[in-house]
């Protein structure tokens, strides 16, 4: 007897090792992306278990599948610094194009889906603050819409999935606010067009405290500050868009224009059930990867050196945003100059993710990354006729990189407070923006200059990790000592070019030192800065909206241009040679023109341009890269470009 329980336990711990080592393989290829959608079999005893990976992996993931709404939604009210009050937002309805049955993909509107997580139209969302109560309202479906579109989510199935105190038919919505309003007094709203519209509503707007300038702010100081579950949201659209850039860097030897890049990138995030870009894919091929935001994708890629794929799709609303630059041609026969700037770009995107932590200064690491290109540019004989810091300083560097070395990413792949990054040099990170020229360059490296102290080995030169923004809630006091010493220098006049004897004497060529720009014609007119859009005066009946009592209108608000944990940014760094661009504003400047190689600029016009973008999660202590696409010469060696 004891010897067959003896052998019965062995059997079954035996037994168990066998499913300990199957859970712990399983393990190890869920944590590979490609590998997550494969069904495995493991044998036990004479029998064949098929094990669903997918399924394996959603509940690993079980922990972040359920929204957390009442976390955000506390976080908003934080902010808010208010202690009563109604907060409500209306979801995004369906629309249709003029004189069409048909419309735009549905889009959610960001900022109610960060106090939901609900993903479909019709719905609307209260937070009463004083009572901690996330109400989701949702609209009932009627039997014959379902059997054209199919059914909504249930009441029970909103729930399951988003952390909200109750989920009700949005019928019951105007009961509902007419009773706590006669009581409550003040609501919060982004904007007066969002203000609820049901009957009744007007009669209760005279002894109401009707805020719509305080919630935008308080909920963009909470989005900037991701979640454990928004960064999960946004790792799994990393992995998802690195594993379609991989795709396309193995099938690319088989293309022939731009457009099957596109296609090949956007079915790869589809088939992983990922159906929406985060924005407009680009696939530039040769000159057009001159072009920051080219997405007419239509170009053959034959006799082209170089293309630039900057795409990144969404998972569950939240964004990713990677760009590889991948070259065209025979193997083996990767073009020199089309190399070393290859290897110039992602030496600058090294070096600012290795300086990443809280506190650190985005300003400084595009600063840095400017020098780094500068340097190079001067090495490969493209800039001539003056020294690193002496080019740099005059801010001629912008001809080559005219952009932001990055912006936030969340809900948006722009996300909330991106402008910030690099404030107070007043550039916009929005969309289309305008280039980051001389000026600005200039003006960014008289700000870090004030901020910083010189070190003792050089009284001009200062470190970036050392560089304080007097409005950022935290600064880093020392450096890393595997990073070299950032020049952030002061600024100075650029040296003056040789007036010719045909220009007029009265020529203006002095600096303006208040603002860190060059007055005359010393810069180029840069194109205007987007004006805001312009709003439709509000109806008479509007003009009744009060602010809020002075208890809780929040101070004005600190720039956010120092790094923190749980921010999730881009670093993207590029240089381009963009003849229109470079041409006009450069080149028929004496004070560019003179650091300007123009015949050894003539062997890289047919690069076109070379960018690389991930995105990183700053850490407690540093960072981490959510972004897994093969880039440098590990892209180089997959695509057979040793």
């Amino acid at each position: 007897m004891s010897t067959t329980m003896d052998l019965h336990q062995f059997r079954c711990r035996t037994k168990g090792l066998v499913h300990s080592a199957v859970s712990a393989a399983v393990a190890i290829m869920l944590s590979i992306p490609f590998l997550s959608r494969i069904p495995l079999t493991e044998v036990v005893g004479n029998r064949s278990i098929e094990v669903n990976v997918a399924e394996l992996e959603a509940k690993a993931d079980e922990g972040v599948k359920r929204y957390p709404a009442k976390q955000h939604a506390r976080k908003v009210a934080k902010e808010l610094g208010a202690d009563n009050g109604i907060i409500y937002l209306p979801g995004q309805l369906e629309s249709t194009w003029e004189d069409s049955d048909q419309g735009p993909p549905f889009r959610q509107r960001r900022y109610f889906y960060y106090l939901t997580g609900a993903d479909f139209p019709g719905c609307s969302v209260t937070y009463d603050i004083a009572a901690d109560k996330l109400t989701l309202w949702v609209p009932f479906t009627p039997p014959a819409t379902i059997l054209w579109f199919g059914k909504t989510p249930t009441l029970e199935e909103c729930l399951a999935r988003s952390d909200v105190h109750d989920v009700k038919y949005i019928g019951e919505l105007p009961a509902y606010l007419s009773a706590r309003l006669t009581t409550i007094k003040s609501l919060y709203a982004l904007r007066s067009a969002q203000l609820p519209k049901f009957d009744g509503f007007e009669q209760l707007r005279s002894s109401l405290k009707i805020d719509v300038t305080s919630l935008q702010p308080a909920m963009d100081e909470a989005r900037v500050i991701k979640s454990d579950y928004e960064v999960a949201m946004i790792r799994r659209a990393n992995e998802i868009s690195s594993a379609a850039h991989r795709k396309v860097a193995l099938q690319l030897g088989s293309m022939k224009n731009e457009c099957e890049i596109e296609a090949t990138f956007s079915a790869a995030c589809k088939a992983a059930n990922a159906k929406a870009q985060a924005y407009p894919i680009i696939a530039g091929s040769g000159s057009n990867a001159s072009t920051l935001h080219y997405e007419a994708n239509n170009e053959p890629l034959a006799g082209r050196q170089l293309v630039v794929l900057d795409a990144g799709t969404e998972w569950s609303c939240y964004a990713s945003d990677i760009t590889r630059t991948l070259p065209l041609g025979p193997r083996y026969r990767f073009n020199l100059e089309a190399r070393a700037i290859y290897e110039l770009v992602h030496k600058m995107q090294d070096e600012c993710i290795q300086r990443i932590k809280p506190g650190v200064i985005f300003r400084d690491l595009q600063l840095h990354a400017t020098f780094i290109a500068v340097q190079g540019l001067l090495e490969l004989g493209i800039l001539h006729n003056g020294t690193a810091e002496e080019i740099f300083k005059n801010g001629t560097g912008a001809a080559f990189f005219p952009h932001g070395l990055g912006h936030h990413v969340g809900l948006d792949v722009h996300d909330v407070l991106s402008k910030d990054l690099l404030r107070p040099a007043g550039e916009s990170m929005w969309g289309k923006r305008r280039p980051i020229g001389p000026q600005s360059v200039r003006a960014m490296i008289k700000q870090a200059a004030s901020n910083a102290a010189p070190t003792p080995s050089s009284p001009t030169n200062t470190d970036t990790s050392t560089s304080q923004d007097p409005q950022s809630p935290s600064t880093v006091t020392e450096s890393s000592p595997t990073q070299s010493a950032n020049p952030l220098l002061p600024p100075s006049p650029p040296p003056a070019a040789a007036e010719p004897t045909s220009q007029p004497s009265s020529r203006k060529n002095s600096s303006n030192s208040d603002n860190g720009t060059v007055n005359g014609d010393i810069d180029p007119p840069l194109p205007p800065e987007p004006q805001p859009r312009r709003l439709a005066s509000p109806p008479q009946r509007q003009q009744s909206i009060s602010q809020p009592t002075s208890k809780n209108k929040k101070s004005k608000r600190p720039v956010r241009s120092a790094l923190q944990p749980n921010m999730v940014v881009t670093v993207e760094p590029g240089i381009y040679f963009c003849r229109p661009y470079i041409e006009a504003y450069f080149l028929r400047r004496p004070e560019h023109a003179r650091y300007i190689d123009a015949a050894a600029l003539e062997r890289y016009w047919a690069v076109g341009g070379v960018r690389v973008e991930d995105c990183v999660l700053v850490t407690q202590d540093g960072c981490e890269d959510l972004t897994t696409a093969p880039k440098g010469g590990e892209l180089l060696r997959l695509m057979g470009y040793a």
